[in-house]
Order: C-alpha cells, then structure tokens, then sequence
C-alpha cells in the first residue's frame, strides 16, 4: 500500500482547503458539495493529496495526527534534523493544530510539509505498524520517524500520545491506498496480526475500509486504482 492522502474533517471544506493551498502552494482537483480535494506534489512524481470532506460536525479537540511545516532553509539546516527541533505552535481557520519548525517565517509561502506526527501510546511499535503497512523505512537515527524509500517527501513521526485515544474519531487521519494486486485479505491479516483492527463503523456504504492503529488512531485503505494511475 502507499499513503495517499492526508484527510481534515471540515465543516468549512472549500475555506479550509484554500488556507491549506496557499499555505503549501497545492493544486485543487476537486471542490463540490462533498468537499475539497488539493494535491501536494513531491519530487520523482510522487504526491500526497489534502482532502478536506464535510462533515457536519468535526471534533478539533480529538485531532490526534498534526502536520508539521518548515520552509526549504530550515529542511536544510541541520535543526530539522533533530529529534525535537523547536517549533510554533498554529491554528488554521478551522481550529486544526499544526506546527511550523523555528527559523520558517509563514509570510515566506509557501512552506514545505516536512512530516505528519500520530499520537502514540507506544511509539516504537507502532512505527514499525505504519512501516510495514507504507512502505517506509526506519530512521537509522531515530526508530519512531519514518522515511520514504526515495528519500523525499514528509516524514511520518510517532510521537507520546498527551493522553489516551478515546471513543471519538480524530479529526484529522491518513489514507492508504492498495496497489494493484494486492490481495485485501492478506492486507486486513497483516493488519489484524500486527496489532490493528478494523472498525465497525456507522457511516453506511463507503468504497473505502476503516482500521485503527495499535494505539487507536483511525485510518483508512482505498481500493487499488485503476491500472494506468501512478502512486
């Protein structure tokens, strides 16, 4: 499977999803009643795409997954490298936590998305949960950040959860989605023998199958695109 998107629940779909774009300087390829869809291109064709679906009523205070931001000088600088490089705390207008890395002034648009950080209640583990699941390697410095194959794109980072997850669903979740191939039995084994679980959820008739992590976070697996699609 590879990550595909990075969702927001919004009450506010079309104005949360411009804020996002001016922030990373992202395309919009979708934008109806259902929401906003904006995609972030990464080098050697890769991409993540931002989906802000409505929802009628999203919880900002059970965000559990926070983007972390930084410009293309402070990638560079040795302070992003650190475990814990300082950072700023921010809102967007939605109330959606993010962190911008100390040395990226926000006027200087657009910034990079530098990683995705997911509470965790044992973040060793489950680093190893999202590795298997992505694709993604271990750090060799750090065992809870991992990195794609290529190199490029953003991170993702379990970090101690503040407090345990509890019944309501995190605003914020990421998408996998299944390649080509892949036999969905053996996926949902893989994610039931490492810890995860599926959820019985009370959406109705949805293409997609909603799991939780090891530590509960929600995420989901989308069917394998059509044939001539590119990951």
């Amino acid at each position: 499977m590879y990550w595909e998107n990075l969702v927001f629940d919004a009450a506010m779909p079309h104005e949360q999803g411009k804020y996002w774009e001016e922030l990373l300087d992202t395309e919009t390829f979708t934008d109806n009643e259902g929401g906003l869809e904006t995609r972030l291109q990464f080098s050697g064709g890769r991409y993540l795409d931002l989906c802000f679906p409505t929802v009628s009523d999203p919880e900002p205070a059970s965000q559990r997954v926070f983007p972390v931001l930084a410009s293309s000088g402070c990638i560079a600088s040795s302070d992003a490298g650190k475990k814990n490089p300082p950072r700023e705390e921010r809102n967007d207008i939605a109330g959606r936590q993010y962190f911008v890395l100390n040395g990226s002034a926000e006027r200087a648009r657009p910034l990079n998305l530098f990683a995705v950080e997911l509470h965790s209640a044992n973040p060793e583990r489950d680093a190893q949960f999202w590795a298997n699941l992505t694709g993604f390697r271990t750090d060799s410095q750090d065992p809870t950040v991992l990195v794609h194959p290529s190199g490029t794109g953003a991170l993702i980072r379990l970090v101690p959860e503040m407090q345990p997850k509890t019944a309501a669903k995190s605003s914020v979740h990421l998408d996998l989605r299944l390649e080509p191939g892949d036999d969905t039995k053996q996926i949902v084994e893989m994610v039931q023998e490492q810890g995860g679980t599926e959820l019985d959820h009370k959406w109705g008739e949805v293409p997609w199958r909603v799991f939780l992590d090891p530590s509960g976070n929600e995420f989901c697996i989308l069917p394998a695109p059509a044939a001539n699609s590119q990951p």
